[in-house]
């Protein structure tokens, strides 16, 4: 359970092998350099307030954040060094919501929000996923904000629930180790929610 009373701004952040997945409509930025790696591993990192956890079902918080006070205000992609494998990259895709009284977005944001919305939803939708969250200062031109957080939902280890074609992905139920009965569609072991200003993790 995680407050969100003194929290400004919310990133839902994915972190993709395959570029081919990442929405068309979002904007690229340029390719991390070797001394924004540096910089970006040495800068404090906040609280973790949601360990690792997998399989988890996210298809409702797009509504929940809106319903919660908060907007989607900018959205990005950025190939990213491995750190791990130095010589090999990842995609980082980050999603921004404000709280709405601080809702900032760009005219140019705005001409294809929708069709972001829509995107990260199908993508929250169509998934479980591996959830960890931090609660980070928050900084407003480099400048830390007293009293102020930002919040960081960190999803990785996509498991589709669909083929590419459509067709739900089925699975039979493994038990003792053994596969047993008839396939099903997959089920979450978690989900995520917002409620009354708290983000849930809850077994599904």
């Amino acid at each position: 359970m995680v407050p969100l009373q003194n929290v400004r701004m919310i990133v839902v952040q994915f972190s993709f092998s395959n570029p081919e997945v990442i929405p068309s409509g979002i904007k690229r930025r340029k390719r991390e350099t070797a001394f924004e790696y540096v910089a970006r591993k040495l800068q404090a990192t906040g609280e973790r307030v949601i360990e690792p956890t997998e399989n988890v079902f996210l298809g409702h918080l797009v509504g929940d954040f809106e319903g919660n006070g908060f907007e989607l205000v900018d959205a990005f992609y950025q190939e990213r060094v491995d750190g791990d494998r130095l010589n090999q990259t990842y995609y980082m895709v980050r999603f921004l919501f404000a709280r709405r009284e601080f809702a900032m977005p760009s005219a140019e944001f705005m001409q294809v929000k929708d069709a972001i919305r829509a995107e990260l939803q199908e993508m929250l939708r169509t998934a479980f996923w591996r959830v960890r969250a931090f609660l980070n200062p928050f900084y407003l031109d480099g400048v830390e904000v007293p009293g102020q957080k930002s919040l960081s939902i960190n999803l990785e280890a996509r498991v589709p629930l669909f083929f590419p074609d459509g067709r739900l992905i089925m699975a039979r139920r493994k038990e003792n180790g053994k596969k047993i009965g008839e396939p099903q569609s997959l089920q979450p072991d978690f989900a995520m929610s917002v409620a009354e200003g708290l983000v849930l993790l809850y077994r599904a």
